[in-house]
């Protein structure tokens, strides 16, 4: 009996990219890639380079929330320098699954490749050159929720410091991170509706895999701090209990009582919590979250979704004030967020 052919690594049957049916950037214009891709990072700096890169450019992002987490698939198809400076509001974990990308974080500098990938931390400047044929998962950590996980980790204040963002996926922490990669991928591309993306399983799931970040993180940094340039402002237990249970409850009635209820304390020391430990109000911080979780999720909606329907489901039931906020916070109405997000 003949051996069964090896099935060749650019199968067609397997030839969709991750995440194809999130896809929101597809353009070969460097301008337009930039300000689109943009929208979801932060902005940056972004530069064909090398004979004939103008011509060979060619943008893909396609981007999905996933419990808190955002996941993206970025490819250009061309050489690039990358310059986004401080990444301030978020780590970024990049998984390379083809080709190679020079990558510099603070005083690191990273080869990253397909055995190689790197956690960028938001307080040290980055700059980034990718080969024509690299292409990467990328998943965007939230600041805030990757520094509370060191926090319960530590059970501490821990001190400054800087740490190695180099990631071997060869070794065992390294195999498993990107094996959870792999495994959240696959379960966003499974929904049944690719607006999903803000229930218990998958936050329970994103909380585990930032706790192994974590793990990694501060076993390359020795163990005992937080990026250097950070302002350390760690909120009491139960100013974060309150925190956790409004960003896993968007949708649900949010009252002072309430939340005083579920964190342990009185409604006084909450407020005054929020105000010294986040230097903002309850109801403002709600209003931040959920107005954050809006536009998460019109970024990773179909393009007849309506921007009222997905503002309901994270509990902003006013659409008007609702608009005027997200305006006010991010610079446009949420419906141009979803005209951009389709163009």
């Amino acid at each position: 009996m003949e051996d069964e052919k090896p099935r060749e690594p650019h199968d067609p049957v397997a030839a969709a990219p991750p995440l194809a049916r999130y896809t929101l950037v597809d353009t070969r214009d460097p301008e337009l890639a930039r300000e689109q891709i943009g929208r979801i990072f932060c902005p940056h700096d972004l530069n064909p380079v090398g004979p004939g890169a103008a011509a060979l450019f060619k943008a893909r992002h396609h981007s999905a929330a996933f419990g808190g987490l955002t996941l993206n698939f970025v490819s250009y198809g061309a050489e690039v320098e990358i310059d986004p400076g401080c990444l301030d509001r978020f780590f970024l974990l990049q998984v390379p699954l083809a080709g190679s990308a020079l990558v510099r974080n603070g005083t690191h500098e990273t080869l990253a490749n397909v055995d190689r990938a790197t956690l960028l931390s938001p307080a040290f400047p980055t700059r980034m050159v990718w080969d024509a044929g690299c292409e990467k998962l990328i998943v965007l950590v939230p600041r805030g929720l990757l520094e509370e996980h060191v926090i319960r980790v530590l059970d501490r204040i821990p001190r400054p410091f800087e740490f190695d963002p180099a990631i071997d996926l060869r070794r065992p922490r390294g195999a498993a991170i990107r094996s959870q990669v792999t495994l959240l991928q696959h379960l966003a591309e499974s929904r049944d509706r690719p607006s999903a993306g803000t229930d218990v399983f998958e936050r329970e799931l994103a909380s585990a895999f930032v706790t192994l970040l974590v793990g990694h993180m501060l076993e390359r940094g020795g163990g005992t701090s937080l990026p250097q340039s950070q302002r350390v402002s760690v909120a009491p237990a139960h100013v974060r209990r309150a925190e956790e249970y409004i960003r896993a409850h968007l949708d649900s009635a949010l009252t002072l009582p309430h939340l005083a209820e579920k964190s342990g304390s009185s409604m006084r020391s909450l407020q005054e919590g929020f105000r010294q430990f986040r230097e903002s109000t309850i109801s403002d911080f709600i209003l931040a979250q959920r107005l954050d979780r809006w536009r998460t999720l019109i970024l990773a909606s179909d393009a007849d979704a309506k921007v009222g329907d997905l503002a309901l489901c994270v509990g902003l039931n006013h659409l008007g004030r609702a608009a005027a906020a997200y305006r006010a916070r991010f610079g446009e109405a949420p419906s141009q967020t979803l005209r951009h997000r389709h163009r």
